[in-house]
């Protein structure tokens, strides 16, 4: 298990900085998190970044916290609104000192030909990228393209213990010499690429070698430092030192592209190519540039973020291993790669060699201390997730990694949540399918989806979800029925919960019981996010529409109340905002305007709502009420499992590493 008093930062944080009015800045942003980050459910990219947090003001934040990494990463992305407010062009400036007296760095990206200096006094000998010079089609590509080189010189010069290398890296280009002049002529097209305008240091082959030198050992050092580019061409497979190049690389655990450029037929392929990223050739060679970049960043980061893993004798590799990277390790030895965990098909046949392999989730779910215990998770979009510096995409990120490190533990997750295609459910399904070679638990029985009432629920749901969750329909409350109104049968058809004070008030109800169903059969609750507030949602046309909750106060809220109630432990996840951070800030003995019935009744019929609830003598918990019972319990009351320190963590982060850490550790003492 993760020793959580060592990790405490992550290696790398990149810090996505604009202005808060800006749109094109904020889409600028969110290309560059998809460019460095994929699908957590597959192995590739994953480099963590933070946008700037919004204030109600307008103004830059006090508190950017760059030492919340080990190495921050700041990229202020530099407008005309940026430059017309001096307390932006402070709070940049300000940045870029923070930078230059520390271990992290800032690279400033111009968007608008008025953006640069920003401050002519601080910032006016700075280069800032030139990306407004772009054409406006290719230039959010242009702009995360120089931000992945620009980390590949900081993580170069930080691994190697100096400065950063002027290149972001020495291209090593494999080919065969007999193809050259063969179509497509892929290394000519390269050449000419390379040497028009790439930040890239390239050395191709024997004729860059000086005369007198012995080939083989020139041939070691190029490739000693270098990323390489195989141009997978008819005759490659049959060149010896085509071939020795790629078992080099290999050996030297070097970042590898397969450019694809067969035009007819290979008599042999070589075996050993596999286990590499490939590429078709389309006569783009940036299309293989970039894919290079992207290899050796990640490379580099794989590297330092598997040290937070790595045990006294551990060999780290940045790729899966393969028999003609283990072959020759003495033994016993054990490799430490990343994610994902190779299939079974390949972890028995590299068993034969007598070296351990494992990844970090392996190495976790060896205890698997959590097999057959359910856990409550609410986990769902939050309200002001920008106020503190993280979007949707960074909240469905973290959703799906915390998941992951709970689904490896044995953990079976129960929650409310939506059935659609593009639901939760679904990801989690994957989640699920991907890691369960590592459990003997049926899939269908690691995911329950509590479905309330009045929610529909029809035949070919249950059918088309048999096999991937346990669907736990919860029954009407039985003093809601078709007397109160004709909508209300045991199995309605769709009403929503805004249509009167009397629908609000029976969706309420249908809730709460689903609710405190899920509390009583599970151990404990997690928490991430939660609407508090109105929600505006924008149309295929443009148009926009504002939605409430549809509880009798929101709903994570009351999830949180009812798990308290029961005295089950709850783990606030508060750096994501949303009603997690709501509650902390109540715990914290921070007054939230959010928390109070003030703010609460402009939802739709809220106030009708209320006075049913008093009609019939129902429990209507008040917000001063909830309040009082929060900051009574406090944080030892709100979950005994964990330390003052262990649960200020918890509040804070958005690490999933640390997150998981955490909250594996606290339901590990249960």
């Amino acid at each position: 298990m993760l020793n959580t008093d060592i990790i405490k930062k992550p290696p790398l944080l990149v810090h996505l900085v604009f202005h808060h009015e800006s749109t094109y800045a904020l889409e600028i942003a969110k290309h560059i998190h998809t460019a460095l980050n994929v699908d957590p459910i597959v192995q590739g990219l994953r480099i963590p970044t933070v946008f700037c947090k919004q204030s109600l003001t307008g103004l830059p934040p006090t508190d950017q916290n760059l030492d919340q990494a080990q190495c921050s990463f700041v990229v202020p992305l530099a407008d005309t609104d940026m430059n017309l407010s001096k307390d932006w062009c402070d709070f940049v400036a300000d940045l870029w000192q923070s930078c230059e007296a520390s271990k992290h760095r800032c690279v400033p990206i111009q968007l608008t030909e008025d953006a640069w200096p920003l401050s002519a006094k601080r910032l006016g000998t700075v280069n800032f990228v030139r990306a407004f010079a772009e054409p406006e089609q290719t230039r959010a590509e242009f702009i995360s393209r120089r931000i992945i080189i620009e980390l590949c010189r900081y993580l170069h010069g930080d691994t190697v213990g100096g400065e950063s290398p002027e290149a972001p890296t020495k291209l090593f280009i494999s080919h065969t010499k007999i193809d050259i002049e063969q179509e497509p002529m892929v290394v000519k097209n390269l050449k000419v690429y390379l040497q028009a305008d790439q930040p890239i240091d390239t050395w191709f082959d024997s004729g860059d070698i000086p005369g007198g030198s012995t080939f083989s050992e020139k041939i070691s050092e190029g490739i000693q430092d270098s990323s390489l580019l195989c141009v997978l061409t008819d005759h490659y497979a049959s060149r010896e030192w085509c071939r020795k190049e790629i078992l080099l690389a290999k050996e030297k655990q070097r970042p590898v592209v397969v450019i694809n450029a067969l035009t007819h037929t290979e008599v042999r392929s070589f075996p050993y190519i596999g286990n590499l990223p490939v590429i078709c050739w389309n006569d783009d060679p940036q299309a293989a540039i970039d894919l290079i970049l992207k290899e050796t960043l990640r490379h580099l980061h794989t590297r330092i973020l598997l040290q937070q893993w790595k045990q006294a004798d551990d060999l780290v590799f940045t790729m899966p291993p393969e028999l003609a990277t283990i072959i020759g390790l003495p033994i016993p030895s054990t490799v430490l790669y990343p994610e994902p965990p190779l299939g079974s098909e390949e972890v028995l046949m590299l068993k034969k060699t007598g070296v351990t392999i494992s990844t970090p989730l392996e190495r976790l779910t060896s205890e698997r201390i959590l097999k057959g215990k359910t856990v409550a998770i609410s986990m769902s979009e939050s309200t002001d997730c920008h106020h503190y510096g993280v979007d949707k995409l960074h909240l469905d990120s973290a959703m799906l990694e915390l998941s992951r490190y709970l689904l490896v533990q044995g953990t079976t997750l129960a929650y409310g949540g939506h059935l659609g295609s593009q639901g939760y459910t679904e990801k989690l399904t994957e989640l699920v399918h991907s890691h369960n070679q590592f459990t003997d638990i049926d899939p269908v029985e690691r995911i329950i989806n509590y479905v309330g009432w009045p929610i529909p629920l029809s035949k070919e749901q249950r059918a088309s979800y048999k096999y991937i969750a346990e669907l736990n329909r919860v029954s009407r409350p039985k003093d809601i029925d078709e007397t109160l109104h004709s909508d209300f049968s045991e199995d309605p058809n769709f009403f929503p919960a805004d249509k009167s004070a009397k629908h609000r008030y029976a969706w309420a109800r249908g809730m709460t019981a689903m609710r405190m169903l899920e509390t009583k059969e599970t151990i404990a609750r997690v928490v991430l996010g939660g609407t508090f507030g109105p929600t505006t949602k924008t149309g295929v046309d443009g148009s926009q529409t504002e939605s409430w909750y549809a509880s009798r106060i929101p709903g994570v809220l009351e999830e949180i109340i009812i798990s308290i109630e029961a005295k089950q432990p709850v783990f606030l996840l508060g750096g994501f905002g949303g009603v997690a951070a709501m509650v902390v800030d109540i715990i914290e003995g921070k007054d939230r305007p959010e928390m109070t019935w003030d703010y609460q009744r402009k939802a739709p019929n809220a106030e009708a709502m209320r006075e049913l609830y008093n009609d019939r003598d129902d429990n209507w918990l008040s917000y001063d009420e909830m309040i009082v019972m929060l900051r009574n319990k406090g944080i030892a009351g709100i979950n005994t499992l964990l330390s003052e320190e262990e649960h200020k963590l918890l509040f804070r982060t958005r690490d999933p590493i640390l997150m998981s850490s955490i909250i594996i550790k606290g339901l590990g003492n249960l």
